[in-house]
């Protein structure tokens, strides 16, 4: 739930939009869904339910969508390529250790979790696929 102060243009946006780090969410989808009715409905201050206040809440709205949609590229990215044995498919964790390359392996794990949200958003749009636990890209249907 996000509520709007008219009398300033501001929102208060709960747990959806945080003052420092990102929130946690079940469904991709509908996390993207209510990030796009946020951001239409006030201009200036956001104000999170947990963080400092946000001067720019629609800035930090736009970052916020930003960044989902730049990880979703990635991972359709990775999905793109044959993996080092030469196989196609992924499995979740090879895909982590190739976006998140560099970073500590104890975020691994969590990561893995964000990349399973995203595959599961591309699965309900049709754009992979998975077979017991390997995931590939959604081939385009012949004519």
């Amino acid at each position: 739930m996000a509520l709007i102060l008219e009398e300033e243009d501001a929102m208060f946006t709960g747990d959806n939009v945080l003052g420092q780090g990102t929130a946690v969410f079940e469904d991709l989808a509908a996390y993207m869904n209510s990030l796009q009715k946020m951001q239409e409905e006030f201009s200036g201050r956001a104000y999170p339910g947990h963080g400092p206040v946000i001067e720019d809440g629609k800035a930090k709205i736009r970052e916020y969508i930003s960044h989902r949609q730049e990880r979703e590229g990635q991972i359709m990215d990775v999905l793109g390529r044959e993996t080092e044995d030469g196989k196609k498919g992924w499995q979740s964790m090879d895909m982590v250790k190739v976006i998140y390359k560099g970073y500590p392996e104890n975020l691994h794990a969590p990561a893995e979790k964000g990349v399973l949200q995203v595959l599961e958003k591309l699965k309900k749009e049709g754009r992979v696929h998975e077979d017991e636990g390997t995931w590939f890209l959604q081939s385009k249907p012949a004519l």
